[in-house]
């Protein structure tokens, strides 16, 4: 499961802080404006995209910038991820409105079974893409970050 945090931008917010939010994120209800979470069947499906978005690093000091979230790990987004986060989800959601109550992807083998393929429910992977699009239009004005915790 990917999780993603609004959370709002401070003065004493440092390297530890973005180090440690994931796991103490209960210590900081007060700064939590939303969330929501995303299959990692689906964030595997859309995963090539992902690597596309300017975003930070907060696993090394400084929160150096990179282009692509982490899937496994933490990453950052802030103002400057906010057009190609909308972008992207918005071309996703829309595409996936065009497909089968379930979505599936062949995972590439000579033989396989029903294991072998991702598969996630198209109505609820649109609806949590809606809600990652207005969150990402939050970004804009600066006041924001958007936190992943990756698997």
């Amino acid at each position: 499961m990917h999780e993603f945090y609004l959370i709002k931008k401070t003065e004493t917010q440092d390297d530890d802080f973005f180090l440690n939010f994931g796991r103490n994120r209960d210590n900081y209800k007060d700064i939590i404006v939303d969330y929501i979470t995303v299959d990692n069947n689906v964030f595997e499906y859309i995963f090539d995209s992902l690597t596309w978005i300017p975003c930070m690093n907060p696993a090394f000091p400084g929160n150096p910038k990179q282009i692509g979230i982490n899937e496994i790990g933490i990453t950052l987004f802030d103002e400057h991820s906010a057009s190609s986060l909308i972008s992207i989800f918005t071309a996703w959601r829309d595409l996936f409105k065009n497909g089968p109550s379930v979505i599936q992807k062949l995972i590439y083998y000579h033989e396989y079974s029903d294991d072998d393929l991702l598969s996630f429910d198209r109505d609820d992977t649109i609806e949590k893409f809606e809600k990652i699009i207005n969150i990402s239009k939050q970004l804009y004005d600066g006041k924001f970050y958007l936190y992943h915790c990756g698997i």
